[in-house]
């Protein structure tokens, strides 16, 4: 009986927030409709409330987004491409494209079934936007990349910082003159992450997986002569989407992830809320997929003394940890089955803000140069784009729900809170290092070049089995102490 009367009053209480987003009352009136939910409902009743209320606003940012490029292309209808041999032939001549842009991917209502999950690529050889059933253009893109060697090295990043890191790392990158390509928080991204999120999935997940290596291989394709690709995820809430598969279907790649306390990145991302009158994208502030408060249901009680744009970017930021704690924690199997181990670059803020050495060692990171130093000129002119990004993000902390965010993140035990450090986080230090179990063929004094390295992940299974036969450290780093310090962990 209590548990239908919860239900009814959460149904009542989203029916009247939709009225209330209709009617146009102002945002004093739905903050008094939250303040109102959260002391009638049960905090199972709140979350789902909730939770319905995240999916819809990135159902209709999905909808936004697509309608807004669709009216930019002046050519009128997008060209339907459904044959096989004119998509091979489309994808053939994609590779010639300097110009090509992957546009957009959602559903088209008025096709049936899967066959309406669509993907919009813009080329000025066909001069139009160039709409694909993702079914049919999956096995062929795969088909079309597995024929190419690829030059260029992909950095990804993941973000749990409200953005500030993503835009750190793009503004670095250029203002260094380091002339490294950026592909910062592509849309069709968090369009592609919003429909892997449907369930039950529209497509395979097989399909969902060759679509994203093959789209984001033929969006960098023509960056070939460049080293290295810098790649952004498209906010921190996208994170637990695609994180774990990219990284399953690019384990050799540059991995970055970038953090900050989750009280600094809520009052950031308020702050900008506020300045830009609600406009922030809900990328980093609304949960894609609650799937963290079924993990850790203790939060459910502490989210509730949370106003619900507050809890909102408290559940995004600690769904992005996890994520990769999670990936972490999935390195024990994949040492077992021999499999390339989640490494990434993992970096704190505050050791940006406070250390000369940690964006030198990032950039390293991010270029592949981990052994060599970079000139001069080249980190002088990082250290100004740092310093001024950090300058315009830099707002107080917000103490009126400072405790009740700490308590909230305090309910998953592996996340330590403010000035702790995440496991792996690099150590600022002229001599820094990954984690790596995997790639060292012999004692811990020995730290591989960098071209070594990648030698070495080609390697035939003979020398496989040298190496899993050698003790091997926990930790390798090139001259005298650990990368990470395990008493942070």
């Amino acid at each position: 009986m209590i548990a239908n009367s919860s239900k009814s009053l959460a149904e009542w209480s989203t029916m009247l927030a939709a009225s209330v987003a209709i009617v146009g009352l102002s945002t004093i009136s739905l903050a008094q409709l939250d303040s109102f939910s959260r002391s009638i409902l049960s905090p199972v009743s709140l979350q789902q409330k909730r939770s319905k209320s995240y999916q819809y606003q990135w159902e209709k940012d999905a909808e936004k987004c697509l309608m807004q490029t669709l009216r930019l292309n002046n050519k009128g209808e997008a060209i339907f491409l459904n044959d096989e041999q004119e998509i091979r032939a489309f994808l053939k001549n994609c590779l010639l494209d300097k110009t090509l842009q992957i546009v957009a991917i959602g559903i088209d209502k008025k096709l049936k079934d899967y066959e309406g999950a669509l993907v919009w690529i813009f080329s000025s050889l066909k001069e139009n936007l160039v709409k694909i059933p993702l079914r049919k253009i999956a096995p062929l893109l795969q088909e079309a990349m597995d024929s190419i060697v690829f030059t260029s090295t992909l950095c990804i990043v993941a973000d749990a910082s409200g953005g500030l890191g993503s835009t750190v790392i793009s503004e670095v990158m250029k203002a260094s003159n380091s002339r490294v390509p950026i592909l910062s928080e592509p849309v069709w991204m968090a369009q592609f992450a919003v429909l892997m999120e449907q369930k039950p999935y529209l497509l395979p997940l097989d399909i969902y997986k060759q679509c994203l290596m093959g789209l984001l291989r033929l969006q960098t394709y023509k960056y070939q002569k460049e080293s290295t690709v810098v790649v952004t995820l498209p906010g921190q809430a996208t994170v637990s989407t695609l994180e774990p598969v990219l990284f399953e279907l690019f384990p050799h790649e540059r991995h970055v992830f970038i953090y900050d306390s989750c009280c600094k990145t809520v009052s950031r991302v308020l702050a900008r809320q506020h300045k830009s009158k609600g406009g922030e994208s809900i990328r980093h502030t609304t949960p894609l997929y609650s799937s963290l408060t079924r993990q850790v249901p203790k939060m459910l009680k502490e989210l509730q003394a949370l106003p619900q744009g507050v809890a909102s970017i408290t559940e995004t930021w600690m769904t992005s940890i996890n994520t990769y704690l999670q990936l972490k924690d999935g390195d024990k199997e994949r040492r077992k089955l021999k499999e390339p181990e989640y490494i990434p670059f993992c970096c704190r803020l505050d050791n940006l803000r406070n250390y000369d050495l940690a964006l030198e060692n990032l950039l390293q990171s991010i270029l592949g140069a981990r052994s060599r130093a970079l000139p001069q000129e080249m980190v002088q002119e990082a250290t100004s784009a740092l310093q001024k990004v950090l300058g315009e993000n830099d707002v107080p902390t917000m103490m009126n729900y400072e405790k009740k965010i700490q308590e909230v993140v305090f309910c998953h035990k592996l996340i330590l809170l403010e000035n702790k450090t995440l496991l792996d986080t690099v150590v600022p230090s002229k001599e820094w290092s990954l984690k790596s179990t995997r790639r060292i063929m012999g004692c811990a004094c020995c730290d591989p070049e960098e071209d070594e390295e990648e030698e070495e992940e080609n390697l035939g299974s003979s020398k496989e089995t040298l190496v899993s036969n050698l003790t091997r450290p926990k930790f390798v780093d090139g001259k005298t102490a650990f990368a990470f310090d395990p008493t942070q962990f």
